[in-house]
């Protein structure tokens, strides 16, 4: 049997596991996304509307993640990063299944002045500070 303390680390370095399959699985959502067309979109898109992948089973489960549009702040159109429940991956799986609507990254973009290299950072950047 365990000692409590064994049972704490153990349980530590479970939590540590899961949050890095997290990390790589966000990591791959950025570097796959079309950025153009994707900060393209959501600049006519109403607020709440799917923005990437297109909603089918088969997207929400192969890029676990996804994107929806947020507010607008200053000009600058928002993404928010959201858990599929249909995702491949078990952690994001199990995380959209106990809360889908729950913020996992926020950027900013400008349809105007595209930068994709700092939506992708931004987006790893917001996911470290939210997650």
């Amino acid at each position: 049997m365990l000692q409590k303390k064994e049972l704490n680390h153990t349980l530590f370095a479970r939590t540590l596991i899961r949050a890095l399959h997290t990390f790589k699985v966000v990591k791959k959502f950025a570097e796959g996304v079309p950025w153009s067309k994707v900060i393209q979109k959501v600049a006519n898109a109403e607020r709440g509307t799917r923005i990437f992948p297109s909603q089918t089973p088969k997207n929400d489960e192969k890029y676990n993640l996804r994107f929806d549009k947020g507010s607008v702040v200053g000009g600058k159109h928002e993404l928010i990063l959201q858990a599929n429940k249909n995702a491949e991956n078990a952690g994001v799986k199990a995380a959209a299944a106990a809360d889908s609507h729950k913020i996992w990254a926020k950027i900013l973009v400008d349809p105007e002045n595209v930068d994709e290299k700092k939506a992708e950072a931004d987006l790893i950047e917001s996911f470290k500070e939210t997650d």
